[in-house]
Parts: structure tokens; sequence; C-alpha cells
């Protein structure tokens, strides 16, 4: 929450927020809109906010949760975080964020970074281009050298060495690649909770160097994450927090999302972003520069901002939840393009009143007491498919219109990173996946993801001998096993982590000519996702069941 464009900075072929065109400074400003949030029941001013203009409005009852960027302004964690310039690096950035506000009552607590990403591949290859005295790159060779016993033919047996041809000449050059079908992956991803766990800690040791009282509220998750980074910031922050991406345009999202981060990290949950855009806006807003949640009228972004935030407010774990933003983004975009009706305002500073209605109708407090709501699952009986079950398959829209609740299926392995679904009709049986796949091509020399290394999708059907299996994007087509099952899917790389996919199983693969409602299925399904990093199981017989 800030002013906008100042004075001098405003495009008039690109009409965007700029609050000095409608207050007569700065106060009257602050003062306006916290009253107007204090009235929308909002609590909390989040990051990249004017906190120094809100400051001077004394009675103003929020609070304050700043983000530092206290790593990434530093090059961590790309760069050596045992460098002693880098850690003087981050002092400064954390001191001259955190002495103008620490006596501030208002002050809750910091978020450490935004968006870090925590890109796998790209701190493999970066750790490895660093100096030879790097104290990074001298941990992940000691790691090497531990897994693979100083045999380097072990080592080759999982990736592709380029100007090395020893641990030797590991120590002072080289890069090493993925080697399709191997196992790798899981050194990789093993270093990678190594470097998190030294990132959260240095990040406490930064920032209660300056303040040993504000909360340390995490670094703000992209809408995906990494278990183990996940599982090593647990004794270092006082909550976790992730941006939350609704999955569908009614504002709905996968179970496992906040579920397996409370999971991993046993700590309480901030939903650092949630948001959605319509395409009727006053802002003149097209949302077509990614693929946000977006509706068609500002009634269905109401209904949506209500039912996410019922949502989260009912989760006894999670502790609060940002919206984003105040203000519609330019007409045109912003810096980055990104063109969205986010705002509780539109760029003219006119409140969307459906939107702040619904904000000021809930009784989160109220909420949050009760008791979790009942979650229904496909324990008590599949049901019925949609007509076209597999139709509308695009992002935000694939799954939309099937009974996700309770076509819910319970993992039964822990820290899920899917969801699955089903459903039915008289022909077939449909199973549905929503899952988190990060995928990065930096890992192959090719820059392309192997089949032999992309998600892989089984199922298995009573008593028969082989699963189905599909393969799952995201440089090729979805291929599966069996001729006589549909299949579809979605599946991206990079910040497209979603790996969304659909099976028509038809009744004769259960030597059945139809279903009925009252039948009794027997599966189990499998996902491991890229390049078998990370793994779910399903298993169960479930009762069909009819319309309610």
């Amino acid at each position: 929450m800030d002013q906008g464009a100042a004075r001098g900075n405003i495009n008039p072929t690109n009409p965007g927020y700029a609050a000095f065109q409608h207050y007569a400074d700065s106060n009257e400003w602050a003062a306006a809109t916290l009253k107007r949030l204090k009235s929308w029941k909002f609590t909390t001013i989040g990051g990249w906010s004017d906190y120094r203009a809100l400051q001077r409005s004394c009675d103003a009852e929020v609070a304050f949760t700043p983000v530092l960027h206290v790593g990434s302004t530093a090059g961590v964690p790309w760069w050596d975080m045992w460098d002693t310039n880098i850690i003087a690096r981050m002092h400064q950035v954390a001191r001259e964020q955190i002495l103008p506000l620490r006596d501030d009552p208002r002050l809750l607590g910091y978020y450490s970074d935004n968006e870090v990403g925590w890109w796998n591949a790209a701190l493999f290859k970066m750790t490895l281009e660093q100096a030879p005295t790097s104290g990074q790159r001298g941990r992940l060779i000691r790691l090497l050298r531990e897994t693979y016993h100083d045999q380097w033919p072990e080592l080759q047996k999982d990736f592709e060495a380029e100007d090395a041809a020893s641990f030797d000449d590991l120590e002072q050059r080289g890069r090493l690649y993925l080697r399709p079908g191997g196992r790798g992956i899981r050194v990789c991803r093993h270093f990678l909770g190594l470097m998190a766990e030294r990132y959260y800690a240095l990040v406490k040791e930064v920032i209660r160097t300056y303040d040993s009282r504000g909360l340390i509220l995490g670094e703000r998750y992209q809408s995906f994450f990494y278990p183990e980074v996940v599982r090593a910031c647990a004794q270092h922050v006082d909550a976790i927090s992730g941006n939350l991406n609704a999955a569908w345009s009614d504002g709905t999202f996968p179970r496992y999302y906040l579920e397996t981060l409370h999971g991993l990290s046993g700590k309480p949950v901030v939903v650092s972003e949630f948001y959605m855009a319509a395409q009727e806006n006053r802002s003149g807003n097209k949302n077509d520069r990614s693929t946000f949640p977006t509706v068609r009228t500002q009634r269905q972004r109401a209904t949506g901002f209500r039912r996410t935030a019922r949502a989260l407010a009912q989760e006894p774990y999670v502790v609060g939840a940002d919206w984003f933003q105040y203000y519609d983004e330019p007409t045109y975009g912003r810096g980055d393009s990104e063109n969205y009706d986010f705002g509780l305002v539109d760029i003219f500073d006119r409140p969307y009143e459906r939107l702040v209605a619904a904000a000021s109708s809930l009784d989160l407090s109220a909420l949050h007491a009760q008791p979790s709501p009942t979650c229904h699952d496909a324990s008590e009986g599949v049901p019925p498919a949609p007509r076209n079950a597999l139709g509308q398959f695009t992002i935000t829209r694939a799954l939309e219109r099937w009974d996700r609740e309770r076509g819910f299926v319970k993992p039964v392995s822990d820290a899920p990173i899917a969801d699955l679904y089903l459903c039915w009709d008289s022909k077939a049986l449909y199973l549905g996946l929503y899952a988190q796949d990060i995928v990065e091509p930096d890992y192959y020399r090719s820059k392309v993801v192997p089949e032999s290394d992309s998600a892989e999708w089984t199922v298995a059907i009573g008593q028969q001998d082989r699963p189905i299996r599909a393969r799952l994007g995201p440089f090729a087509p979805a291929v599966c096993s069996d001729p006589s099952v549909r299949l579809t899917n979605l599946a991206g790389i990079y910040m497209n982590t979603r790996n969304v996919a659909a099976m028509e199983l038809p009744a004769k693969l259960f030597g059945r000519e139809g279903f009925n409602a009252g039948d009794n299925i027997r599966l189990a399904s499998q996902f491991f996702s890229h390049a078998r990093a990370d793994f779910v199981e399903w298993k169960g017989t479930f009762k069909l069941r009819g319309p309610r």
C-alpha cells in the first residue's frame, strides 16, 4: 500500500494510481486510506508499503510487515553465503530498514525476502561457478565426495561432467549436469537443503542483531516450494509464508499446498499474497500478461475473495493472509507488463464496492475461532462426473467443474505435493491430478528434459499385473501406456510449476460393461515429479455414489 506514481512520473499513455491527484498531501492520503482499511476489516499493512507516511498517522490501528530483501539484495543464496563481504552487506540492508521501524509498536515482524524461488538447478550451477576458495563451493564438493565415496565413476552414473575428469579437477573447475535416468537429483536436493539451512540461520542472526522482538515471517514462497527448503526453515522462523496463486477461477486451491507447508515446518502459516482479477473493471486492465485467476465480473470477484478468505480463516494454522494489492495495476501494465485488476480501489482511487463489502462482512476472528469445517473426500463415495469431464483443460479451468471436495482422495504418503480427484459416469472412471512439478531444463547439457526424467503418473486397477503409466510433459505431449485410456495434460517449466492431468478409464478396464451407483472400485496411484525427486501415493477401495 503506497501512493503510486509520484509527481513527474505520470505516464499519460499508461494511466496508473497516483495519490497526489486525489489528496492534498501524504498525511491526508495516509489518514483517509487507513480509515478505509479499518472499515473494510483489514488489520495489517504488508510489504512494499509507504511506512514513512503511515507511521505519521498515530491513530492507525494496523500492524506493519515489511519485506527486507536482506538476502536477495546481497546475492544470497546464489553467491557464497560464507563470504564475509556478503554477510556484511546483509547486515547493512537489515540495519537500514529495521532501525526506523523496530520501535514502532505496530511493527509485527519481517518477511526476510520475496520469492527467492530457490531454483535448484541454478543454485547448483552457480555454486560450481564460484572460486575454489568459496565456502559454498567447498561444501558442495565435500557433499559429492562423501556421497560417492571419492569414486569418480560412481558420480558419473548420476552426472555428466564438463571440464573435469576427477574430484581433484572438480575442486578447481568444471560443471556437472544430470545424467538422464540417474539419481543425481537427490544430491542436488540434498545440497539445496544444506544451503537453505545456512540461509535461514544467517537471516535469523542478521535480523536478531537489530531487533529481538519482531517476528521472522519467512521469505514469501513463490506459490510453490521445495520440501527440503521448508524443512530447513523450521527452527529459524516464527511463521512460514507463501503466496497462494488460486488454482481455479472460483478462488479455490489444492489441499496439499498449505497443509504440506504447515506439516513440513510445524509453523503457523501466513499467506503472503492472494488475489483475483475481473475483466469487468474501471482501470482498463486486460489481465492477459500472466495466468493469474481471473473472472468475468466484479460480483464473481467478490464471491471468489469471500470463498478464499473464509477457507483461510477456518484453517487453524493460518494466522494471516495478505491481499495483493491496494490499487489496480496501470492500465497497460506495470514495469514488467503485468496488467491486472488486483486492487481494492481502481487507478482513480474509487473502491470496488462489491469487493470491499465482501471484506467488511467477514467476521474473520469468529471464523478462525470455529472448529475446522469437515472436509469430505472420496472415501465417503465417489461423486458423479460433470458433463465432458476432460473439457476446458486450460490453466485455472482444468478440473474446475469437478466435485473436488467429495472426489478428493487422501494420500497415504507423507508431505504430498499433489492432489488426486475421482469422479465417474456410466462409461468411465475419471482421475484428476493437480501436482507441483518444478522443472528446470538447466539441469541438463541439452537444456531439454528427457522423457526418462519427466513426471510419471501410474494407476493400478484391481488385480492387474501392469499399471497404466503416463508421462506428463513438459517438452512433449503426454503419453499413456494404454491406448484405451484418454489422457490430457498441462505442464510447464520454471515458473509454471503446475502439472495438471486427467485420465478417462473405460469401464472395460475394470472388467465391466458399465458403472452403476453402488459399485466398488479398487485402485492405487502414484505420482513421481521431475527426475523422481518427489513422490505421492494414493490407494483404496471406493464406492461410486449417485447424484446428491
